[in-house]
This record gives structure tokens, sequence and C-alpha cells, in this order.
């Protein structure tokens, strides 16, 4: 038997990535795939999700994800945040985001494991003022090395409207690897570096 295969697909598989998708992001490349998820609602819809390795310790990267009040400054869309709540493993933020032909403006719930160096997020469907329907993702961080870490995202938005599930797969294509390679060029910068 030849572990480091075993190993490849176990760490793969508790990333939630396949293992060319894991072989993609360790040599330097955003892998990006949409899926068939059932929604909240019961509906079957859309997922994207991607990865990337961030040339920075694990403690780094987790301190500059769980950090939203500069998303603005560095994330692509994003307008404008408010942190309208911050607990050590909680935070409420309400964002303002470029969605091409509109501007989207939600709350949601953000509930962070430190342990575990993941982020998942909830819309916040008592917000009078959200303008999407609803919206579920999260952050996985995993340690690669002491100086590398792989981020999995997971992003899953019901804008309310009628969008042909090619279009919501383009835009998914497009805007995760844009997202991840931004966070990254955010961390490996020390910080600086803004869109």
């Amino acid at each position: 038997m030849h572990i480091l295969p075993f190993l490849c697909a176990l760490v793969a598989a508790s990333v939630g990535l396949t293992e060319p998708e894991l072989a993609k992001a360790l040599r330097g490349d955003v892998p990006v795939r949409s899926e068939t998820i059932t929604a909240p609602n019961g509906k079957a819809s859309g997922r994207g999700v991607g990865a990337i390795v961030i040339d920075r310790p694990l403690d780094e990267v987790w301190q500059t994800v769980i950090r939203y009040e500069d998303k603005a400054e560095y994330q692509p869309r994003v307008e404008k945040v408010w942190v309208l709540d911050k607990q050590p493993n909680y935070i409420k933020v309400r964002m303002q985001v470029d969605a091409s032909v509109t501007t989207a403006r939600y709350t949601a719930h953000f509930e962070l494991n430190h342990e575990q160096h993941s982020v998942h997020w909830r819309l916040d469907k008592t917000a009078p003022d959200n303008t999407i329907a609803d919206c579920d993702g999260s952050y996985q961080l995993t340690e690669v090395t002491p100086t590398r870490t792989l981020v999995v995202y997971q992003n899953w938005i019901d804008s309310g409207r009628k969008i042909p599930r090619f279009i919501q797969d383009y835009m998914a294509r497009r805007s995760i690897p844009t997202m991840l390679r931004a966070v990254k060029k955010r961390i490996e910068s020390g910080g600086t570096w803004r869109k």
C-alpha cells in the first residue's frame, strides 16, 4: 500500500476537496467548482467551492480571515462593512456588495471556531433591509507546512431572483478565484495590499 496517495486522499476529503483540486491548490493554482446542493428552502441550488494556498503561517491567515472591519479595503466587490456585534466566537456583520447589476445589502451571522480554524456564516433573516433571500458559507483553514496555509471557501447565495444556473456557475468560477487571490495578496503583503 502506498501511504502518500492514501494520505492525500484523506486530507483532500477532510477539507472538502477532491485529490486533483488539492494537488492544484498545492501547486499554486485556484481550483473552483460549482456543485448542486439542497438549499435550506428544500430546492436544488448551486454552491461555489474554491481553494488557495497562502504562504503564511496558519495563525496569521486566521487572524486576517476573522477580521471583518477591513474587508472592503481588499475584497473585490465588497463596498462597505459594518461590524454590528463582536464576541470571541461570533461576529454579526452588515455588508454592501457590488453584485454587477445591482447593489446587495445583507446582514449575516459569522460563527468562529478557533480550534478548527473555521468560519461559518448564514443570513440574519431578521434584518429588515436584506436585499438577498438567503446565504450560507464557510472558510476552512488547514496548515500545510508551518509557513503555508490551505484556505477552502464555500458559498451559496439565493439572490431572490430567477437567475439561470449556467450564469450562477459562470459567476462563481470568475468571482471565487478573484476573491481568494485578493485574500492571499492581503495576507502575504502583511496587510498592506489594497484593491
